[in-house]
């Protein structure tokens, strides 16, 4: 279908992090395997609403975004953007498939809270601990992307140039022994 073509070919952003072709998938399931660790150690967790919060997080950058070749903002994703389609659309299919309220509600939070803060683009701050972990588990994968891409080049015993979305600090590339 085309959602699932385009789950798998967009990049998760513009810029900054997974910005590149297949990068909403590599970031997704990343963060499930992320998810999947932290749900042994914490069993408590329903991991349940844990994937599903993490498949629906970023669904909507499909939408957002104009493709996975030099991804430009849609009409859409600029007067919408991700977090409130996402929301809208759990709401849809959640009333389609007659889904419980609460499991309506619980899941639209999770989009909702996802980028933690409302500094970040969240409407909602997180209020379950699935929310919590996602946007936590979001920030990790998210910010190593960014590390990880600025070291890549670089030669061991140097620094990275400033990385603006992580407070323009530079990171340090250890030498190997």
């Amino acid at each position: 279908s085309e959602i699932y073509t385009d789950f798998s070919f967009f990049p998760a952003a513009s810029k900054n992090h997974h910005e590149y072709v297949s990068g909403l998938l590599h970031h997704t399931v990343t963060m499930l395997k992320i998810a999947k660790a932290l749900v042994e150690i914490y069993p408590s967790i329903d991991k349940n609403y844990l994937y599903a919060g993490i498949i629906l997080h970023d669904a909507m950058k499909t939408k957002e975004l104009t493709g996975p070749a030099i991804p430009k903002y849609t009409l859409q994703g600029r007067l919408l953007g991700h977090i409130s389609m996402g929301q809208a659309n759990v709401s849809r299919v959640c009333e389609k498939l007659n889904i419980s309220d609460e499991v309506s509600i619980v899941l639209q939070h999770l989009v909702l809270s996802h980028h933690g803060q409302r500094d970040f683009g969240s409407p909602m701050e997180p209020s379950t601990r699935e929310a919590e972990l996602i946007y936590l588990i979001d920030n990790i994968d998210s910010k190593l992307n960014m590390i990880d891409k600025a070291l890549k080049d670089i030669p061991e015993g140097e620094f990275t140039s400033k990385i603006n979305p992580l407070d323009n600090r530079c990171f340090y590339k250890p030498t190997k022994k």
